[in-house]
Parts: structure tokens; C-alpha cells; sequence
């Protein structure tokens, strides 16, 4: 009986990963066509660049500055610059440079060399 439970079960695992699979590839071919129709309805208002009309935006939230110091406090005594934008969660390499810059003349690090510091 029990393994009757475990197939039934592990079948419809597999079922929902297929239809979850199968309408995130309609979502993203929606998302495609949605972008075609802005930017046509963009041309047609004469303007260079698609408009892009924003949905309900309740509920999304936005991300919160990055704390510096607390990414200074948590990183070890030599780290490579890589180590910076993985604690700040950062794609914006060159935020983190200047941020780095200004440690290194706030003297709170030091670089050893080319992409390796060193906190003080």
C-alpha cells in the first residue's frame, strides 16, 4: 500500500514539474510578444524608445542600500576585490571600485596589489 502512496506521489511530482515547465515557456513567449507590441505602440506615439507600461507594482519591493560598513566588518583581513561584490550582493563593479577607492583613502584598507587589499 505504502509504495502504491510513494509511485502516486512521485508521478504527480513529475506531472507538475511538467505543466510548471510548460507555462513558464508561455509566460516567457507572452513576455516576448508583450515587448513587440510596446515597442511597435512606442514607434506609433513617435517616440524613439518603446514605452514600457507598468503593471500593479503592490506587493514588489525594492532593494535596500547596501550597508558598506557592515561589508567591510564581515570581510577577512586580505580579500580580493571579487569578495566585495559577493558580500554586497552588488552587480555594479564600478560602485564597489569606488567604494574600495574610498576606503583605501579613509585608510580602512590597504591594497597590496593589483585587485588584492588588505583592511587596516
Amino acid at each position: 500500500m505504502a509504495l502504491h502512496l510513494r509511485v502516486a506521489v512521485r508521478k504527480a511530482i513529475v506531472d507538475l514539474r511538467r505543466e510548471i515547465s510548460k507555462r513558464s515557456s508561455a509566460l516567457s513567449s507572452l513576455r516576448n510578444e508583450l515587448a513587440k507590441y510596446e515597442k511597435v505602440h512606442g514607434f506609433l506615439n513617435g517616440r524613439s524608445t518603446p514605452v514600457r507600461i507598468k503593471a500593479n507594482s503592490k506587493g514588489k519591493s525594492r532593494r535596500k542600500p547596501t550597508d558598506w560598513n557592515a561589508v567591510l566588518k564581515r570581510l577577512p583581513g586580505s580579500f580580493a576585490f571579487g569578495n566585495v561584490t559577493n558580500l554586497a550582493k552588488t552587480n555594479s563593479s564600478n560602485y564597489a571600485h569606488r567604494v574600495l577607492a574610498k576606503w583605501v583613502k579613509q585608510r580602512k584598507v590597504k591594497r597590496v596589489e593589483r585587485g588584492k587589499y588588505q583592511k587596516l
